[in-house]
């Protein structure tokens, strides 16, 4: 089997992408490293040998050839040509490894050891489309707030073993309340370089409790959205808090920072997430409730089980789960804003050049999106970056204003903020509306049109046949 991995390095203060290729052949069980200098091959084959064996893991029979994509005078590469071998030999699955970067350099014991100017490299993978970077738990610090990406930090090989196989680390829950202050993780640099279209969508998803469907093309970092959206949402209320803090303590979750108490909770639902984690217990609220008056970022759509996916529904359409046990039966709230990400295609690779997939074979994997769900999705977004910075995009601070206004003017239109899944009266939501906005609404559902006149209920129902046309023909990019 070949396998693949990736490592971000330095050369001359610049960081690039360098792919690690795996492959095991029938012959001695040995180890051989190609494509780095001489002195790097040796070592890098010694230390990763040594640190497999030494980690419990067994050696496979056969030769393992490791090939860099490019020379390297760097130790840093040992994390990902580790994982490539283990990979190669099936001792991991690949699944996490799609879309993830891997640095550090390894001891002879298994350790992961640190290495110099993490941000650096964390800030060049989130650029190249990375969701996920694992680095040595020593720099964990210096990568977590860069936006975009999550920082899964592992201290031995053991660590990153047990996360590949779908175990959680000390980057995943229960940290779901990232970043006390919103415009901590939005540099001036990573802000102008955000989508007008995402911005808008991400702020109207912020105002109006609505649920998002990003299908993001090859290097389009896919956690950026519901990170926007998260910092866009105003401060929780006292009540409000109170209330979202009792759920995480009931589910055995330190108290947040007094800075950060009032932030609202951001929760990941990963495919490998079990019904009960998902849905909860009587003794114990799951995700769901979890990521209440928050985001719920659910990731790789497309890979999660049917039985996961149904789940979602009474929170998609009610706001609520359901939990009954013979114990008892109890309704838990689950009002999040529900970011949905999905990759175009199944390979899952960074950049679109190197993604072979066929429009057939787009096509079925889109196709795994139930249909019932894409109905509760309000909102739809391709693209979250631009190459070149947008000067008119308006600033953080402006945007979060705006976002608190419409939520009162909501407040004051029909007596309550929306939130997701809860029943809106159409008759309130339109008063105080244009006569000629609401003839062309009421014109644009009756006939199914897709492109009114006046622009904001063009861009809402654009958002609609955008989604549509992708997932009918998902052919362009």
């Amino acid at each position: 089997m070949e396998a693949l991995t990736r490592v971000v390095t330095l050369d001359d203060s610049q960081a690039r992408i360098v792919d690690i290729r795996a492959d095991l052949s029938v012959g001695d069980a040995t180890l051989r490293v190609h494509g780095l200098s001489p002195t790097v091959s040796r070592e890098t084959r010694d230390r990763v040998r040594a640190a497999i064996r030494n980690s419990g893991l067994s050696w496979p029979e056969g030769v393992v050839h490791l090939t860099a994509s490019t020379a390297h005078p760097r130790s840093d590469v040992d994390l990902a040509a580790a994982a490539a071998a283990l990979l190669a030999t099936e001792a991991v699955p690949v699944r996490r490894l799609t879309a993830t970067a891997l640095i550090g350099e390894l001891g002879l014991d298994g350790t992961v050891r640190p290495v110099p100017d993490v941000r650096t490299r964390a800030i060049a993978a989130a650029v190249a489309g990375f969701t996920h970077l694992v680095v040595p738990a020593a720099n964990a610090a210096e990568a977590r707030d860069v936006p975009g990406l999550t920082t899964v930090p592992v201290a031995g090989l053991n660590d990153l073993v047990n996360w590949l196989r779908g175990g959680l680390t000390p980057a995943q829950r229960p940290e779901s309340r990232e970043g006390a202050s919103p415009t901590a993780s939005w540099t001036p640099e990573a802000w102008a370089r955000l989508s007008p279209t995402a911005v808008r969508a991400a702020a109207v998803a912020a105002a109006g409790g609505h649920h998002t469907l990003h299908v993001a093309a090859p290097g389009t970092p896919i956690l950026l959205l519901p990170r926007l959206i998260r910092a866009l949402m105003a401060d929780l209320t006292d009540t409000e808090a109170l209330e979202v803090s009792t759920w995480h303590f009931l589910a055995g979750e330190p108290a947040p920072d007094r800075s950060e108490h009032l932030r609202p909770p951001g929760v990941p639902l990963l495919p490998d997430d079990t019904i009960a984690a998902v849905a909860g217990s009587l003794s114990r609220p799951g995700l769901l409730t979890l990521a209440h008056r928050g985001v719920l970022t659910v990731e790789d759509l497309p890979e999660l089980s049917a039985r996961i996916v149904e789940v979602l529904r009474p929170a998609l359409e009610h706001g609520t789960i359901g939990i009954t046990a013979a114990a008892g039966a109890e309704s838990r709230p689950a009002g999040a804003r529900v970011v949905f990400t999905a990759r175009d295609c199944l390979c899952g690779s960074v950049r679109a050049k190197k993604c072979r997939c066929t429009p057939a074979q787009r096509a079925r994997y889109l196709a795994r999106i139930p249909l019932w769900l894409l109905d509760r999705v309000d909102l739809f977004v391709r693209e979250v970056t631009v190459a070149e910075p947008d000067p008119s995009l308006p600033s953080l601070e402006s945007l979060r204003e705006g976002v608190a206004r419409a939520r009162e003017r909501a407040r004051y239109r029909w007596g309550a903020a929306p939130e997701p899944g809860t029943k809106i009266d159409y008759t309130k939501a339109i008063a105080g509306l244009p006569a000629d906005a609401v003839r062309e609404l009421e014109d644009a559902i009756r006939h199914g049109r897709a492109h009114p006149d006046i622009a904001d209920i063009w861009l809402t129902l654009s958002h609609r046949s955008g989604m549509l046309s992708l997932l009918r023909n998902p052919a362009p990019r």
